[in-house]
């Protein structure tokens, strides 16, 4: 984790690009080429015979903003423009002796080196030769494999989730990753190629956003932005420049839209639920309804030339209401157990009792604790005296006897078996009321845990000069959610704490020309993303240790809920007692600070 404080302004004095200058001149050993997000549009000019066309005034015209850029083809004809920003441009090339040629719509992708050779006639009359660019199939210029989805497969393509990451299963050899990250992670989890998981770098504008958790391993963003707010994207999976060399495997190069010299926005509302869905096939065929389905992804965007030719805004937002519906089924404790009777649980488990009270089926039979015996043989306890018909609250216990005449002895008394906090807790449990499927699995209930997004992006893109194009963003996302508590008692066990999780992305590019064949570009970006789980019962006002009788000296940690409680060996496999109670990992808050800073001259 790095923090990176310079102060970044608008339009930088031409002292400190003369500092970076000269600074990566004695640091720099070779110049390459500089691009993060931004690419290249190159080409070679020819007269009709064939023969290169030096020294022509070649400009790169931006056909949505206006944005132009100068260059001159050298001696072997070759024309460069390097750091350019994605887009779709015009190519106008012109010499003494040759008719002004323009080839439009050109595209320049994300990470891409695009080609235009134009070949320049002879003059006669003032003229213009104008030719539409054709999209390339196989790209020369560079060795680097991926797959580019452009702003109309983003526009086009279903999302169920609008979850703009599903799209990276379209590069060949990319392929989905179990994790260990269940629903708090943001983002797909996937692996490219046969590489490790978590060994992908996503990039937002050229700045990380990588989420660097390693626990999980799982390849998770900090911050993903809507579907909405990208122009393409590109998975760049091998052979890509030095630049990228922290992946360790392949690199999602993300570019935000940007506006143009006219206005243009959108407003949108995509809307899930129980009639508009399908419902699942094997469901339909037997006969199950689909599950309850409720679900707006709702949002605009606006954007537009502050200047035409020089200044531009683009704005989003995006919103999320969600409701995930959700079944559980559990046994619970019937009335005759919260009380100390367990006599139901022989006949559950197939046996019956004999005169004795003890049960002809031992995993129906309860036994006193303070009775085992170490067994080194196998490392568990050998049971030694049995409860007669499973009545906890007729039977009494001697104890330990090691423990006479401490506070931890037992009392003499029918029912000391039985802990004051299990009996409270046991009580907070629901009554059955599936009592058809037995004693394991007498309980069933249905809810909803709500959920609720919200984030936004603006991005300004300002031309202080025909040397200097700066580009910043500001992205931000908040969101929370409330599990169902399906006991209602704050021992709920069904879903975690309130949920609350936020992300702030800022990040600035610069690029600055100070020749033709000299350029210096900056990128800055900064990351904080943040998680906040709080323990089931946080929003009660109410002590729950105090409420269950454990002893104050617990709080001493700051944790105002209740231990996690497990209860086995009590149920088979497939059902019986959930645990109560908060899970081991449910009551915490994690965060992290990403800082990068990127000076590149070619």
């Amino acid at each position: 984790m790095r923090k990176q404080s310079s102060p970044i302004v608008g339009n930088y004095p031409r002292r400190c690009h003369a500092a970076l200058f000269i600074a990566l001149v004695l640091l720099l050993p070779s110049t390459l080429f500089a691009q993060g997000y931004s690419g290249t549009v190159s080409g070679i000019l020819t007269d009709p015979s064939g023969a290169v066309v030096p020294k022509a005034k070649v400009t790169l015209l931006d056909e949505q903003k206006g944005y132009q850029f100068a260059a001159t083809s050298q001696a072997n004809g070759r024309y460069l423009f390097a750091s350019i920003p994605p887009g779709t441009y015009s190519v106008l090339a012109e010499a003494p002796g040759f008719q002004r040629t323009v080839e439009s719509h050109v595209k320049l992708n994300v990470s891409e080196n695009a080609t235009a050779d134009l070949t320049l006639k002879v003059a006669g009359a003032a003229q213009t030769v104008e030719v539409k660019a054709q999209t390339a199939t196989i790209a020369t210029e560079d060795a680097v494999t991926g797959q580019v989805v452009d702003r109309r497969l983003i526009n086009d393509l279903p999302l169920i989730d609008r979850n703009l990451m599903d799209l990276t299963f379209l590069a060949p050899g990319v392929t989905s990753m179990d994790d260990q990250c269940g629903v708090t992670c943001t983002g797909t989890n996937f692996v490219s190629n046969g590489s490790r998981a978590s060994s992908a770098d996503i990039l937002m504008d050229g700045a990380t956003v990588t989420n660097f958790e390693p626990n999980g391993g799982i390849t998770n963003a900090t911050y993903v932005p809507s579907p909405e707010a990208v122009e393409e994207f590109k998975v760049q999976q091998s052979n890509f420049s030095a630049e990228y060399g922290f992946s360790g495997a392949s690199v999602v190069n993300m570019v935000t839209r940007s506006g143009t010299n006219s206005f243009h926005g959108s407003v949108y509302d995509f809307i899930r639920n129980t009639i508009t869905d399908a419902n699942d096939w094997f469901n339909d065929r037997a006969g199950v309804p689909i599950p309850p389905v409720h679900r707006h992804d709702f949002g605009a965007t606006f954007g537009g030339p502050i200047i035409k030719n020089k200044s531009f805004f683009f704005f989003d937002y995006e919103g999320v209401r969600s409701s995930d519906m959700q079944t559980y089924t559990a046994g619970v404790p019937s009335a005759a157990e919260r009380s100390g009777n367990f006599s139901e649980l022989c006949t559950a488990a197939g046996g019956a009792f004999d005169s004795s009270g003890m049960c002809s089926v031992t995993d129906g039979q309860l036994w006193d604790p303070y009775s085992g015996v170490y067994n080194s043989a196998d490392g568990g306890p050998v049971r030694g005296t049995f409860i007669p018909n499973n009545r906890i609250n007729l039977y009494t216990s001697p104890g330990n006897p090691k423990l006479s005449g401490t506070p931890y002895q037992l009392p003499s008394a029918p029912g000391n078996l039985i802990d004051p906090v299990a009996q409270k807790i046991l009580s907070l449990f629901p009554m059955a009321n599936n009592q058809a499927q037995g004693i394991y699995n007498n309980w069933i209930i249905s809810g909803a845990t709500p959920n609720f997004n919200n984030q936004f992006d603006i991005k300004i893109d300002q031309r202080f000069s025909e040397k200097n194009l700066l580009s910043g963003r500001y992205s931000q996302q908040w969101s929370h959610n409330s599990p169902f508590n399906c006991f209602k008692t704050f021992i709920d066990p069904c879903g975690g704490g309130a949920n609350r999780t936020f992300a702030k992305v800022f990040s600035v590019n610069d690029a600055y020309s100070f020749s033709p064949t000299l350029l210096l570009t900056s990128t800055l970006g900064f990351t904080r993303g943040g998680e906040r789980i709080f323990a089931y019962n946080s929003s009660l006002n109410l002590n729950p240790l105090a409420a269950l009788g454990f002893p104050q000296y617990l709080r001493t940690n700051g944790f105002n809920g209740v231990p996690a409680i497990f209860i086995g060996d009590y149920f088979p496999a497939t059902a019986g007692f959930p645990n109560a109670g908060n899970d081991p990992y449910g009551n915490y808050k994690q965060g992290q600070d990403t800082g990068q800073l990127t000076v590149m001259l070619s």
